[in-house]
């Protein structure tokens, strides 16, 4: 069976599909009849670059007369890889970039596609999934394919509020509007190329490709949308296998050389601070959230998506970060406590692992505390310096209530995150408690404290 045609599908260019093909044979066979099957073959072209592949698949694809292939004789790397397919693809048409192990149902590409030209401001859009890291994973839970087949018929599906603005998407299923394409290539000065590098070849064999990627859209005014109405199975972890230790060394290296690339390593920057979010209980739809130190603005992406009414600000003076963040949030690029906010007041306000016992936490707290509503909450994250991983920086239990009360804000609920501790520190931690009071537990096990506060 195959998809039918939509008035919509030509409204927009052509999808180039580009696929990299190394090894794993039956996958890539059946991503690509669920691509066939659940797309009209008038809005894509199919192209399938593999990396010397030894199982046959070069073979089969010889034989598929709808797909573009490009065989390589020896393993290329995932970026060189995926610059070859975007070459040989229509030069008008828009990229999607797919991994080989993936599933693609109905409609998933569809909502991608509605998305991407949702705004001009848009230069790429990802997906939702039951495997991928950078939030974008379902919380849904399923133990074969054809309940997340079951599971996406119900997802893929007009959404009143179906669009997260990310910091970064992940490349397993990215699709990025070929006019964004190339106004990073002429900024860039490689549009002439003989293979102008989308992504940059350093991250070779692969990852953090897709970090830099979107670093240089949003570098180049674009915003970056994950879409909650499309989902992709992907089965993940099937190109590296078993060999976990390559791969974890070469996550290393190349988020290293991400941070030497921009003077700044924005991984750190980019987490969403879940507990936080989680922690926001709002009694009217309409609610106001100011963040101190708002980083690339993940947070606060979160929150707006969570709560569609909501307005969200955020405060960040490290120009680097602002720089970014100012197309994921209403972002501000200033020094907080040079900020005159007494004109100003929220709901909520976050200050995400900003207080530092060096850098004077108890103004930091004193002026967030003036800017929560009466009724309102401060959301707050420190580090645990008492834990037994031996963090460098932060505060003890004792001394943030301590804090606390110096500045007049009264302690309302209050969580931990415990430490990934490794066997020797789980030893010690151990032994700790084997003298100890077991409720004195989080002191040492904890790695980040999270509370609600309120102005007393």
């Amino acid at each position: 069976m195959i998809a039918n045609k939509r008035p919509t599908d030509m409204c927009y260019p052509k999808t180039a599909i580009v696929i990299i093909s190394y090894n794993n044979a039956e996958l890539t066979k059946e991503c690509i009849k669920s691509i066939r099957v659940n797309n009209p073959a008038e809005i894509y072209q199919l192209i399938v670059v593999d990396n010397a592949s030894t199982d046959g698949i070069v073979e089969w694809l010889r034989e598929q007369s709808d797909v573009i292939l490009i065989a390589n004789t020896e393993n290329k790397g995932f970026p060189y890889a995926c610059n070859q397919g975007i070459a040989a693809a229509d030069k008008e048409a828009d990229i999607f970039l797919l991994n080989n192990d993936t599933i693609v149902p109905k409609n998933a590409l569809y909502w991608l596609r509605k998305g991407l030209y949702s705004s001009e401001k848009v230069g790429a859009v990802g997906s939702v999934s039951n495997n991928v890291v950078n939030y974008q994973q379902v919380p849904e839970q399923f133990n074969t394919v054809e309940e997340w087949m079951a599971f996406a018929e119900k997802n893929n599906v007009e959404m009143e509020y179906p669009y997260e603005k990310k910091g970064w998407l992940v490349g397993f299923a990215m699709l990025i509007k070929r006019t964004a394409i190339n106004k990073i290539l002429e900024a860039e000065g490689t549009a002439k190329d003989r293979l102008p590098e989308v992504l940059d070849n350093r991250f070779s064999p692969g990852n953090y490709e897709d970090n830099d990627l979107s670093i240089r859209l949003l570098k180049n005014g674009y915003e970056l949308l994950l879409c909650k109405n499309s989902f992709i199975f992907h089965h993940g972890g099937k190109s590296f296998g078993k060999q976990q230790e390559k791969y974890r060394k070469i996550l290393l290296e190349n988020q290293s050389k991400l941070a030497n690339k921009y003077g700044i390593d924005y991984i750190p920057y980019s987490y969403v601070e879940s507990a936080l979010v989680n922690m926001i209980k709002p009694q009217q739809e309409e609610f106001s959230v100011l963040e101190v130190g708002c980083k690339l603005g993940a947070t606060l992406a979160r929150i707006q998506s969570k709560y569609p009414q909501s307005r969200v600000c955020g405060i960040e003076k490290n120009e680097k970060l602002a720089e970014l963040a100012t197309h994921v949030a209403e972002v501000t690029c200033t020094d907080f406590l040079e900020t005159d906010m007494s004109l100003k007041a929220y709901d909520y306000v976050i200050l995400d692992g900003v207080l530092n016992p060096k850098k004077k936490a108890d103004k930091m707290l004193k002026k967030a505390s003036k800017c929560v509503k009466a009724g309102g909450k401060l959301l707050l994250t420190v580090d645990n310096r008492q834990c037994i991983s031996r963090l460098k920086d932060g505060f003890t239990l004792d001394e943030i209530v301590a804090l606390f009360n110096e500045c007049g804000v009264a302690l309302k609920d209050f969580h931990y995150r415990a430490a990934v501790l490794n066997k020797e520190e789980k030893k010690q931690l151990e032994e700790l408690m084997a003298s100890r009071n077991p409720a004195e537990r989080p002191l040492y096990e904890a790695e980040r404290f999270v509370f609600a506060a309120e102005r007393q």
